[in-house]
């Protein structure tokens, strides 16, 4: 019986100002330590001596450890100027809004004047009207001050806020305490901090399973976050959108290997269209050109299986024959059929006991493998016999779990914690707890 291995993960290159600061600790100890010994040897050996492997091997490690702490402070400059222009383009951005949303108005206006039918409000006026909007820029941009002017808070005033308005809130993902004009209040009460809320949403553009951007399952109004992104990620996302919104079978792209962006929905559509590249994609499905027979050549000879929804490949490496796509189609992983369509076999014995293990594993951790191996594996085969009357895991609820690992669903590496589920034993980084599952 085989066993998950620990290791510890590489660097985290996605930093923020506390992940740079407690990087910086720990090798600022780790370099005291190297000096600490290094100091207690002074002396005890001849001065023309020759450098013993364990020095060299300290003075080595401790280069690294300088070179680390230079590279974290120029990292720590760098994101210092790129809050600030950040800061900046969310504000020149929701200016721009506001003299877009004007205009419209007045065309608005005009309109009503000459007894015309009012148009459609815009996207700007809509946004206008979001009441996340005007508690993040109303007291700036709707207020009688000079809004180039930089007005100090009146300290009466600051005295008759609620105490609660002053304290800072933590960030549902990052755990960081926020200042409460800093930060993103979801419908669910949860708060992020605006560096967690634009990874999140980056995050959705590339993976369609955090699409649409939820929390805890209820999604996010798109209005009520869209400005507080920087202006490109705002059509990007929008983009995005529009294409995850299509149904996947009825998706269009680019023929062009090199552009394949989204064309829009086949749904209605009798006559060919025209990319934004120049190529042409004619109202055909498109045909099976020599890369997409060996691609259909390798599914067959690894065993992984199609999704019969947007036919994307998929591969089950734990638990039962039943499938959930990132489009939400659930299917059969033997002959791909929609689930519960087929008299196929729900699962197999060594998968069955894998999955079994694994969920063990989590939930009591290696030292009960390594000093209990029998009732380690009297626990693994009473969970097998468990998930062959239910595998399922209708509500996830989490707990932390200390110490490091791989998500099981994003395998993003994490050296800190894990979150588990008390029902399937699952262990994911927080954002897969908060915004994928």
């Amino acid at each position: 019986m085989k066993f998950p291995l620990s290791f510890r993960p590489p660097m985290n290159t996605r930093f923020s100002v506390p992940d740079i600061e407690a990087e910086a600790l720990v090798l600022a100890l780790s370099l005291l330590d190297i000096e600490e010994v290094e100091g207690s040897r002074k002396g005890k050996l001849r001065e023309d001596a020759c450098l013993t492997d364990e020095e060299i091997a300290f003075n080595f490690q401790a280069e690294n450890l300088k070179a680390s702490l230079a590279e974290l402070r120029d990292r720590r400059f760098a994101l210092s100027l790129d809050e600030a222009l950040q800061t900046d383009t969310v504000a020149l951005s929701a200016l721009s809004l506001v003299n877009q949303g004007e205009q419209d108005d007045r065309l608005s206006a005009l309109a009503l004047e000459r007894g015309d039918d009012v148009p459609t409000p815009s996207h700007s006026q809509e946004v206008l009207e979001c009441t996340e909007f005007l508690s993040e820029f109303g007291s700036t941009m709707f207020s009688n001050n000079d809004i180039t002017g930089v007005v100090d808070p009146d300290p009466d005033e600051m005295d008759n806020l609620g105490e609660s308005s002053r304290l800072p809130v933590e960030c549902i993902i990052c755990g960081d305490p926020v200042r409460r004009s800093q930060i993103f209040n979801a419908p669910c009460s949860h708060f992020y901090c605006r560096g967690c809320l634009v990874n999140l949403v980056e995050a959705s553009t590339r993976d369609e399973t955090l699409h649409p951007v939820r929390c805890y399952q209820k999604p996010l109004p798109i209005a009520n976050f869209l400005l507080l992104l920087p202006s490109d990620l705002q059509s990007h996302f929008q983009d995005k959108s529009a294409e995850f919104a299509t149904p996947p079978a009825s998706r269009i792209y680019c023929p062009n290997q090199t552009c394949s962006k989204f064309l829009g929905s086949s749904s209605g559509r009798r006559s060919e269209i025209e990319c934004s590249c120049g190529t042409p994609h004619l109202y055909e499905d498109c045909a099976e050109n020599a890369q997409t027979s060996a691609i259909k050549s390798l599914v067959s000879q690894m065993g992984w299986q199609t999704c019969p929804g947007c036919h994307a490949i998929v591969e089950l490496w734990q638990g039962c024959y039943h499938m959930t796509c990132r489009c939400s189609t659930q299917f059969c992983y033997l002959c791909a059929a929609l689930w519960k369509t087929c008299d196929c076999r729900q699962w197999d014995d060594q998968r069955l006991l894998d999955d079994a293990e694994r969920r063990v594993y989590n939930e009591f951790g290696a030292r009960e493998a390594v000093t209990r191996p029998a009732n380690f594996v009297d626990r693994v085969y009473q969970r097998m016999a468990a998930l062959e009357e239910n595998h399922e895991c209708p509500v996830h609820q989490w707990v932390y779990r200390s110490g490091g690992g791989r998500c099981e669903e994003c395998h993003d590496d994490l050296w800190g914690y894990l979150m588990r589920c008390r029902h399937c034993q699952a262990l994911v980084c927080r954002r897969c707890s908060v915004n994928r599952l």
